[in-house]
């Protein structure tokens, strides 16, 4: 499987979840022709819950003043758009329309017929049937419920949930969802007080022994440098870099106490 395949599904992976995410309400979607954007009003400052997935560069060009008004019109204040490697065309009708490259993550994927698989995990992982307890563990590490609400009592059968536990307690997650035959691999954390002790690893490996279990044929996930060591290891390859190009709104000039 090449970079570019592993690169594409990952592309149509992660616009599942995004969608997933945004599910609760219609108005928090934007679905236009080559693009789709949502927005969380209620957590309007939280920036990676207020995006665009475009797979249509003219498309992209084409809707950037719709865009400005879907955002402005429920209040955020910033919003961003992911640029997959090799679209630099996209990237200059972005810096054109004021939005600035602000950060970037490696696209990574596995495919299961093409290494030795990853030995399942060592610690007990448990799967979850809701991700009720999940929302204030993703509340305290990403500073939201990280787009779990609208579904969570009623996951959909494509998405699977694994937790690792001490005394009782969620000490890592990680999420998978299914799409087609590929496994997206979503907020994988650990809780602060137990960092540095290979649980996030655990997590990860039992979800590729899961989505091997289920006969899929490969993963892919979106890594900061911080996991990028972990996911190497793992077995995952770098298929490409995806920036992140992000507009905001200047805030209002102060009142000046004159008529």
């Amino acid at each position: 499987m090449t970079d570019a395949e592993l690169a594409a599904r990952l592309r149509t992976n992660l616009l599942g979840f995004k969608r997933l995410q945004a599910s609760g309400t219609p108005a928090w979607n934007l679905n236009l022709p080559g693009l789709w954007a949502s927005v969380r009003p209620a957590v309007p400052r939280v920036l990676y819950l207020q995006q665009v997935f475009f797979w249509d560069t003219g498309a992209l060009a084409a809707s950037l003043h719709t865009l400005e008004a879907f955002f402005e019109g429920h209040g955020i204040p910033a919003w961003r758009v992911q640029v997959p490697s090799g679209e630099p065309e996209a990237e200059h009708v972005l810096r054109q329309a004021g939005y600035r490259h602000e950060d970037a993550f490696q696209a990574m994927g596995l495919a299961f017929a093409q290494g030795p698989a990853a030995a399942p995990p060592s610690l007990p992982v448990e799967p979850v049937r809701t991700l009720e307890e999940l929302i204030p563990f993703s509340a305290g590490i990403f500073g939201s419920d990280a787009g779990l609400q609208p579904w969570h009592l009623h996951p959909p059968a494509a998405l699977h949930a694994l937790v690792l536990r001490g005394e009782g307690r969620v000490l890592a997650c990680g999420l998978s969802l299914d799409e087609g035959d590929t496994a997206g691999i979503y907020l994988v954390a650990t809780a602060p007080e137990a960092r540095r002790q290979g649980l996030a690893s655990e997590v990860m490996r039992g979800l590729l022994t899961a989505a091997r279990g289920r006969g899929l044929a490969a993963a892919v996930l979106q890594s900061t440098p911080l996991g990028h060591g972990v996911y190497q290891r793992l077995g995952f390859r770098t298929v490409g870099r995806w920036t992140n190009w992000v507009r905001r709104q200047a805030p209002p000039l102060p009142a000046t106490g004159q008529e």
